[in-house]
């Protein structure tokens, strides 16, 4: 129930049309409801050095950590930032390469409060434009993984709404793709979690016409995969938001 409620609010938040303050206290209130330390949101450009390519940043660490990782100018060696601007899947910060200096943020971010774990989701949906959402945590090492294992369908989800909700210039305008009546369907059964064959018994459809009508969804929105579409055509109000109303949780599992 967790990830729904932070789901819903996001979702809201979107169409509110809240400024980065009241998203940043929104994302406090996320963080402790699902169990994490922080949650941050950054939008660098494409192609470019890092003191150059940061965009926006929304985060929940403490102002005197913001301070000091900007005064030490860290973002010219931050491993996270580095390997995020080319990252197009899921990371652990504990898998990063770490140079001598770089391993210094970590040690330098334990003190201030940011947690010795850290997962970072990129989203990539604006052209020249990646953002960063990172979750971390001060659990022992083999719970995190667990969390980890457990959620990472629901961060994903998560991470897309943040980076709709923090994206700068007001509300988000409603795209000028129009789905099909199925393939509107297939994607909001799959937003509730259901797999192609659960589609296809509640649809009356065959497996092979549930990919398709997906798959077609899918390219319309220009996302990368059935998490992404869902969290983004509900962002977008392709599909209405009030369809995760109806699920126990609004995890899209992998298919």
């Amino acid at each position: 129930m967790a990830f729904y409620s932070a789901a819903k609010r996001l979702t809201e938040a979107i169409f509110d049309d809240l400024g980065s303050a009241d998203i940043v206290e929104l994302l406090k209130d996320i963080a402790f409801e699902i169990g994490v330390w922080h949650i941050a949101h950054i939008r660098f450009a494409k192609e470019k050095s890092p003191d150059t390519s940061l965009l926006t940043a929304v985060v929940t660490y403490s102002r005197e950590w913001q301070a000091r990782y900007f005064l030490k100018q860290y973002v010219l060696i931050d491993p996270v930032i580095t390997f995020g601007q080319t990252a197009l899947a899921p990371f652990d910060w504990q898998d990063l390469s770490y140079s001598e200096p770089a391993a210094a943020i970590l040690a330098d971010a334990e003190k201030f409060g940011v947690g010795r774990n850290g997962l970072s989701i990129p989203i990539r949906t604006r052209p020249n434009v990646i953002s960063l959402v990172s979750f971390t945590s001060d659990a022992p090492r083999n719970e995190w993984e667990e969390f980890k294992a457990r959620n990472l369908a629901d961060l994903q989800l998560l991470s897309l709404l943040i980076d709709s909700a923090a994206r700068s210039g007001g509300k988000l305008r409603p795209l000028s793709t129009t789905l099909s009546r199925r393939e509107e369907q297939c994607l909001i059964w799959a937003a509730r979690g259901k797999t192609y064959h659960e589609i296809g018994e509640i649809l009356d459809l065959t497996f092979g016409s549930v990919k398709t009508y997906l798959d077609t969804a899918r390219h319309k929105l220009r996302c990368m995969n059935l998490t992404h579409a869902a969290a983004f055509a509900v962002a977008t109000g392709v599909i209405p938001p009030t369809v995760l109303q109806m699920s126990e949780r609004p995890a899209v599992h992998q298919l």
